[in-house]
This record gives C-alpha cells, structure tokens and sequence, in this order.
C-alpha cells in the first residue's frame, strides 16, 4: 500500500513538472505582466521604483554605456538605434536592459523616445535579487531571452521576401503590435512614418514611398499622406 501511494506521489511530482516545463505555461506564467507583479510585489523584499516621463528623442540610455537600470513601459513608443539605424521598437508592457541583468554589460543599443512615453525605473541588482530569490525565477529570465531571439528570428526570416512584401509584413505587424483594430483596418499610430520604415527596413526612402503608392492604388492602404491605415479585406484577399 505504501509502495502504491509512493508510485502515486511520484506520478503527479511528474505531471506537475511536466506542466511546470511546457513550453506554454512557461510563456503563460512568466511574461512581463506576470515579472510586474512579481516587483510590485512588498511583500519580503520591497524595491524602490520611479516613474518617469519622456518626451519626444528623449534618450533612455545611449550605446556604449553602462548602465543599471531596467525599465518597463507604461505608454508610448521606443525605439532601439545602433548608431544612425532603428533596429527595434519598444511598446507597452516591454521590459529594457533585461538582457544585460546577469553583468554591467555595456549597451549596444541607443533606446530613444519615438512619441511622449513613460517608463518605470528599477535598479538591476533589486531586480536580479527579486527574480533569483523565486524557485522559479530564472523562467522570467527565459522568456525575455526568448522573446528577444524570436523578434531576430522573424525579422532575419522577413528580409528574405522581396520590399513588397517585406513592407506590407511589417505594416501589418506593427499596426498588430501597436496600432487599433476595427473590424475593417488596422490603423498604425502616426509615429510610424514611411521615413521611419525605410530607416528599419533598410530600404530607401524611394522604395518605401513607391511600395506605398502602389499599396494605395491596390487598396490595400488608405489614400492618407501621414498615416499608415490598412484595409483588412485587401490583406486576407492576397
């Protein structure tokens, strides 16, 4: 009897770590909105937090530097600059400088306001203490990590497609990520310009302007000189 309830207890020790190992309860469980609780969190371990307002081409940290700070954006759009080139965009509920937690790295990005934004302050060590100190803290680490290598992942995979279709993806994402949805557009914020795209993109502004031109005449964007807005009917017909 002792031996069944031995083999019993041993079976869900391995459902509950198989549950605990999935890869999407590990998505579900330890994201950013679940890491904000965690630091909001008194309980044990208070940490010290600021709130701080940016405006726009305010600077959060430049290249090169060290830093010791993370920060979590409340509103707004960032973006990432290595040098004069946009590689990344930052929106609500992203977490910076997850990536360089474990040492005084220096940054290889420039994190800059696109748009009025503001952000949450924590210093790095209060939240390396934090996270290290949760019999599942280093999940949290995983999934930024992870999140951060699939964006790479998706855009080395997009410049493989044609400007076109380089273009129509993004607009789509971005507009996903970060614009409003009505049952009929996506309808990007107007800090998405087409100057911006090309910037991101890696393509002229030429390009950009003459895809867009001929979206315009396809339908498949809005007749609007300074934004972005997408007819979904046009996206799902191609």
């Amino acid at each position: 009897m002792a031996n069944g309830n031995s083999l019993k207890r041993s079976g869900q020790a391995q459902m509950l770590y198989k549950e605990l190992y999935n890869k999407d309860v590990v998505d579900g469980k330890f994201g950013n909105s679940q890491l904000l609780h965690v630091l909001q969190d008194n309980d044990g371990y208070p940490i010290a937090r600021k709130k701080m307002a940016l405006g726009q081409k305010d600077n959060l940290f430049h290249e090169d530097t060290v830093h010791e700070y993370v920060y979590l954006v409340e509103s707004g759009i960032l973006g990432a600059w290595k040098g004069a080139h946009l590689v990344h965009f930052i929106g609500k509920g992203a977490f910076i400088g997850m990536e360089h937690i474990l040492g005084n790295e220096v940054s290889y990005l420039t994190v800059t306001a696109l748009e009025k934004a503001v952000v949450w302050r924590f210093l790095k060590t209060d939240v390396l203490w934090k996270v290290m100190h949760r019999q599942e803290g280093l999940f949290f680490l995983y999934t930024d990590l992870k999140g951060m290598n699939d964006h790479w992942m998706h855009r080395c995979a997009i410049q493989f497609l044609d400007a076109k279709e380089q273009i129509i993806a993004n607009i789509e994402e971005l507009g996903r990520l970060y614009g409003k949805e009505t049952p009929q557009q996506i309808i990007l914020p107007k800090v998405f310009t087409k100057r911006l795209l090309a910037n991101y993109l890696n393509l002229t502004g030429t390009t950009v302007y003459y895809v867009c031109k001929q979206l315009i005449q396809e339908g498949l964007l809005e007749p609007v000189s300074y934004q972005l807005i997408v007819n979904k009917d046009k996206l799902t017909a191609r």
